[in-house]
C-alpha cells in the first residue's frame, strides 16, 4: 500500500499526458544469518492513468540457501477517480542450486470511501493471489508442484494527513503434496502475494498473516514521516512467527525519498533475527 500511494505521488510530479516519465526504487537488505536482499524496479507511465514496470530481485540466506534465489515481477496499475486496479504477475526460475522455483499473480481493487484529495482519507483495498511451486521434497526423489492462494484485506485510514492506520488480514491455502515439513529451500517469497509486515523472505507455507502499522507525518517542521507496524504469522505445520518493524522515510528532495527501516522477528521456537532496509526511490 505505501508503495501505491508513492506511485500516485509520483504521478501527480510528472508532466502531463503526452510525456512519459520514468522513476524507479531500489531496496536493499541485510541481516542475520548472512541475509541480503536486494531489488530493482522501473516504473513508466505509458497512457493516461496507466503504469507498467519492470523488476528484478534477489535473495540470499545462508541458514537455508547457499545461492541466491532470483525473482522477476511485471507490475501494471491503472488508476480512476475512486478506484485503482493492479496486477503483478512474478516468476521465480528454477535454479540448479536450489532445485525449486514459482510463478504466479497477485490483483487488488482499491476503491477510496472518501473524496478524492482528501486528508481524511479512508482507502479498502481487497486482493488475491495464485501461486504455482516446485520444490524439492525431503527423502523423496526429484521436485513436486503444488499450489497455493491468498486473498486479503487492507484498510489504510489518514487523520488530518498527519497521522496513518494501517492495517490488514490475509488467508492462505494449498493444495498438492507439498507440506511445510517436507520442503527443502523452496524459492517463493510469500511477501509476493500478500503484505507480511518482515523484510526477510518468508517461504514456509503460510495460514494467515495480520498486520498493523502506525506512521505519523513530521511535516512541515521536518521532511520525514516515522512508522513502527506489527504482524503475526501463523504457519501451516511450523510454530508462528512474529515481527516488529521502525521506520523513518526522508524526502530527500520533491523527487527522491530515503527509508530507513529496521525488523525484528522472531519465530516462537527460535532466536530473534535482526533486519535492516534501505529504500531508495527517485524520478528521472
Amino acid at each position: 500500500m505505501k508503495r501505491l500511494v508513492f506511485i500516485l505521488w509520483l504521478c501527480a510530479l510528472l508532466p502531463g499526458p503526452a510525456a512519459a516519465g520514468w522513476w524507479a526504487e531500489n531496496d536493499y537488505g541485510t541481516g542475520s544469518n548472512g541475509f541480503k536482499k536486494d531489488s530493482l524496479t522501473v516504473f513508466t507511465d505509458i497512457t493516461r492513468g496507466m503504469l507498467a514496470g519492470a523488476g528484478g530481485a534477489f535473495y540470499r540466506d545462508t541458514a537455508g540457501y547457499r545461492e541466491k534465489v532470483y525473482s522477476f515481477r511485471l507490475p501494471v496499475l491503472y488508476t480512476a477517480k475512486k478506484h485503482i486496479y493492479s496486477l503483478t504477475p512474478f516468476l521465480y526460475p528454477v535454479s540448479p542450486a536450489a532445485r525449486s522455483g514459482a510463478k504466479g499473480f497477485r490483483a487488488y481493487v482499491q476503491t477510496s470511501l472518501t473524496e478524492p484529495g482528501s486528508e481524511n482519507y479512508f482507502y479498502l483495498t481487497g486482493a488475491a493471489a495464485l501461486a504455482g511451486q516446485t520444490a524439492k521434497l525431503a527423502g523423496l526423489p526429484g521436485k513436486k508442484d503444488f499450489t497455493e492462494t491468498a486473498l486479503e484485506v487492507q484498510a489504510e485510514k489518514s487523520y488530518y494527513g498527519q497521522f496513518y492506520l494501517l492495517a490488514s488480514l490475509a488467508a492462505f491455502s494449498k493444495s498438492g503434496a507439498a507440506t511445510n515439513g517436507n520442503l527443502v529451500t523452496p524459492a517463493l517469497d510469500h511477501s509476493e502475494m500478500a503484505y507480511l509486515g518482515t523484510f526477510r523472505q518468508v517461504t514456509a507455507l503460510p495460514d494467515w498473516v495480520a498486520t498493523a502499522q502506525i506512521t505519523r507525518n513530521m511535516k512541515p517542521e521536518y521532511a520525514s514521516h516515522l512508522y513502527i507496524g506489527y504482524s503475526k504469522i501463523s504457519f501451516r505445520q511450523a510454530p508462528g512467527a512474529n515481527s516488529v518493524i521502525g521506520g523513518m522515510k526522508l524526502e530527500l528532495s520533491p523527487r527522491t525519498t530515503l527509508d530507513l527501516a529496521y525488523n525484528f522477528f522472531k519465530m516462537e521456537d527460535a532466536t530473534c533475527k535482526n533486519y535492516y532496509k534501505i529504500l531508495l526511490r527517485t524520478v528521472f
